[in-house]
């Protein structure tokens, strides 16, 4: 059963989500910019793994939290990932 969550279009989100369901020890970050964070998530006792750009941790967790706050947890906001400067990469897109 999936239970990963969705974001809509229609959500008035500061975070810009790359990538869902991800593996962080395969995740290759090389073409993406410094400001994208992995967030580390649970819902029903599965453990999931996203891509995200924004540009506080503040942002992301609030997006999150508001998704998760009935049905799961939020376990980890990982920085440092990245090689490109966020200026040359473009905008964050919501």
């Amino acid at each position: 059963m999936d239970t990963q969550i969705t974001f809509l279009p229609t959500d008035k989100l500061k975070v810009q989500i790359l990538e869902q369901e991800i593996c962080p020890a395969t995740f290759n970050d090389d073409a993406l910019p410094t400001d994208v964070h992995i967030v580390t998530y649970t819902v029903a006792g599965e453990t999931y793994y996203d891509a995200v750009r924004a540009y506080t941790k503040v942002d992301i967790f609030d997006a999150y939290y508001d998704k998760l706050k009935s049905i799961g947890t939020i376990k980890d906001i990982k920085s440092g990932l990245g090689k490109i400067r966020p200026n040359l990469y473009g905008k964050i897109k919501s």
